[in-house]
């Protein structure tokens, strides 16, 4: 499933809980990413899954931490290399010829 892009940027979905340990040092990395890469331009949507069930269950999430990025979707051990990829992927596929 698809995630909507911005004008600009991809959307980045990061479905976490407050109850998730592992899901902080990745909220972590993505600020960072954010901050080094794109000037704090990119679009992340943190969604707690215990408050937004349409939203959990419409991207089939079973694991946290998951991030979802056009097609790509992170779960789990989750390095920062494989964020930046996927949102590279994200502005690559997002390009219309």
């Amino acid at each position: 499933m698809a995630v909507n892009f911005g004008d600009d940027y991809p959307k980045v979905l990061f479905f976490s809980s407050t109850h998730c340990a592992p899901c902080r040092p990745v909220e972590e990395m993505l600020k960072r990413i954010n901050i080094s890469m794109f000037g704090k331009k990119l679009l992340i949507e943190k969604i707690d899954v215990e408050k937004n069930y349409l939203l959990t269950t419409k991207y089939k999430i079973t694991s946290l931490p998951t991030i979802v990025i056009a097609d790509r979707r992170l779960t789990l051990n989750i390095q920062e290399e494989d964020i930046i990829d996927a949102i590279l992927y994200g502005f690559i596929t997002s390009v219309k010829l």
